[in-house]
């Protein structure tokens, strides 16, 4: 007798959460369409200067990477807009590993 009473009122408690919960809630707005067209070709400015060649690559106008590459035979290296911040890092091949590691910000205060 005590388990169907229990089982009753718990029933009674779990039905009027349900509405309360159904009268809050607003409906659910459907997401945008995503419009179909092309991906943002980089575009890419090769300049040849007396002491080294400079490749420039933009995306939407904006510089992303610089690649730089000595005449005088020294090692070429990358200079890489990593944040979109205009500050760039630089990157060749003896300074260290060249893996990028996505690094996404997920909570900052």
């Amino acid at each position: 007798m005590m388990s169907l009473m229990a089982f009753l009122t718990l029933n009674a408690l779990m039905a009027t959460q349900v509405a309360a919960t159904n009268d809050t809630q607003k409906p659910v707005e459907p997401r945008p369409k995503v419009q179909q067209g092309e991906v943002p070709k980089p575009v890419v400015t090769i300049r040849q200067t007396k002491e080294a060649t400079i490749t420039e690559y933009r995306i939407n106008g904006v510089l992303r990477a610089i690649k730089y590459v000595p005449k005088n035979g020294g090692k070429p290296y990358y200079l890489i807009d990593r944040e979109g911040n205009g500050e760039f890092v630089r990157f060749g091949p003896d300074m260290g590993p060249q893996v990028q590691v996505p690094q996404w910000i997920v909570l900052t205060w």
